[in-house]
């Protein structure tokens, strides 16, 4: 019996090592975060900046902190049980918190050799994406639409390469928290509207 499981063991040895593709760690160069269609659309957050929001009379102030990305590093690649490779990552978000101890305004993106993933969240809004293009994020299916205008005005204010997310409330009746949010491409948010109160708040 002990032979036949000694056996079995070095034939699953020999299956993982014939299997990767390397079979002693290494180290692999990774470049610094770089993707030219997230960066043209989120341009403006490339630094830290404070955006001032006008509903009527009333006033918000979204203040964006200096976002956070990899710049070059290492990573390890080729072991049995490890084969990670290059990865990049940014995010953003507000200093400013809600009553929810939600931040205001937060951009996070993820991303690796076949895929990325980015994650926008307004308030008690968050949607994810799975890519961005010329019309703004590529949403995952879910309670979310997109629709993207070349330009548009929002009291009174014109945009040029909008797109607007929707979430649906029939399915997600959250109340007091925005239900549509407006991006422009290198100005990141530019407006968002609130449910169920339908208040547009848009960026002066």
């Amino acid at each position: 019996m002990r032979s036949v499981a000694f056996v079995a063991g070095l034939l699953f040895l020999s299956y993982a090592f014939n299997s990767c593709n390397v079979c002693s760690c290494k180290k692999v160069p990774c470049p610094a975060f770089e993707d030219a269609d997230f960066q043209n659309w989120f341009a403006a957050y490339q630094s830290s900046q404070q955006s001032i929001f006008k509903y009527q009379s009333s006033f918000d102030t979204i203040t964006l902190a200096a976002p956070q990305k990899n710049e070059t590093y290492e990573a390890s690649q080729g072991c049995f049980g490890r084969n990670e490779g290059c990865m990049m990552t940014f995010s953003v978000w507000s200093n400013e918190i809600t009553a929810s101890s939600r931040q205001k305004l937060s951009i996070s993106y993820a991303g690796g050799p076949n895929s990325s993933s980015i994650s926008l969240r307004v308030m008690g809004f968050n949607c994810s994406a799975k890519d961005l293009n010329d019309q703004g994020l590529v949403l995952d299916p879910g309670t979310y639409t997109s629709n993207y205008s070349a330009s548009l005005t929002l009291n009174g204010t014109s945009f040029n390469n909008v797109q607007l997310i929707t979430r649906d409330t029939i399915i997600d009746r959250f109340m007091d928290q925005p239900y549509k949010v407006y991006l422009s491409k290198g100005a990141g948010l530019i407006a968002y509207e609130m449910y169920p109160g339908r208040q547009l708040w848009v960026k002066q």
